[in-house]
């Protein structure tokens, strides 16, 4: 079972507040990492559980300039990706045969577009 922790600290010098990401890969291997917050409740799983859980965040009220860390759960004092999470909630990955994997523009799924 992959489990992302998200925990929530803020500074007295900054009121826009800071989330880490601890991840660990999924027992199926399959590039795929649910999210356990810390509540005990989970997010879907994720092929991209920073950019997801930036989404979650974002949804969930945090502020958008407020940062997000990933820290994989073997290595938890090394951040391995960063970034704001209003910048983060609006991207994706994709890949395709002709080209690696890279950013673009987040769309929701269909059933959820409106």
């Amino acid at each position: 079972m992959t489990t992302t922790t998200i925990e929530r600290s803020t500074s007295n010098a900054s009121t826009t507040g800071r989330y880490r990401v601890a991840i660990r890969e999924a027992d199926d291997r399959h590039g795929r990492f649910e999210i356990s917050l810390p509540d005990g409740s989970t997010l879907p799983a994720s092929r991209t559980p920073l950019l997801s859980a930036a989404r979650y965040l974002l949804s969930d009220g945090a502020n958008p300039s407020a940062v997000v860390e990933m820290r994989h759960a073997g290595r938890p004092d090394t951040v391995a990706a960063f970034g704001k999470i209003g910048a983060l909630a609006k991207l994706d990955i994709r890949e395709d045969q002709t080209s690696g994997p890279r950013f673009c523009k987040w769309r929701p799924p269909p059933q959820d577009r409106g």
